[in-house]
């Protein structure tokens, strides 16, 4: 049985925001997604900036995959914001790669060209 994270996010909290129109969250280079996964962006300190809805476009290159949108939110632009995915699935909450330095009312990605997010996974040798 899984036990998500509590991610909970407070619009109200913060003056400006940017948006992830269309994201991919991908591991080892394929889509990971699942339909109780989640995505969320976080600052500095932890505080949760955003989290994720799913998208599943009815058409194009990605038509019936789980994408993500999500609005990333702040009080200044150039905060260095994070990302981590639950997977429960795994019941594991995994780190992302990317990271986003926030950029007043910017809109990344969409259902058709979608920005795409790796998790970040140690190799063990």
């Amino acid at each position: 049985m899984s036990d998500p994270p509590n991610w909970a996010d407070d619009p109200g909290a913060y003056e400006f925001s940017a948006t992830i129109a269309g994201g991919i969250v991908l591991s080892s280079g394929e889509p990971i997604a699942g339909t109780d996964d989640l995505f969320a962006a976080f600052d500095a300190v932890g505080n949760v900036r955003g989290t994720a809805v799913q998208l599943i476009p009815p058409f194009g290159p990605y038509e019936g995959e789980i994408m993500y949108e999500m609005q990333l939110r702040s009080n200044a632009a150039g905060d260095l914001l994070t990302f981590k995915y639950y997977d429960a699935s795994e019941d594991a909450v995994l780190d992302i790669i990317e990271n986003y330095t926030f950029i007043i009312n910017d809109i990344m990605g969409d259902v058709l060209d979608p920005v795409f997010y790796n998790i970040d996974v140690i190799e063990v040798s």
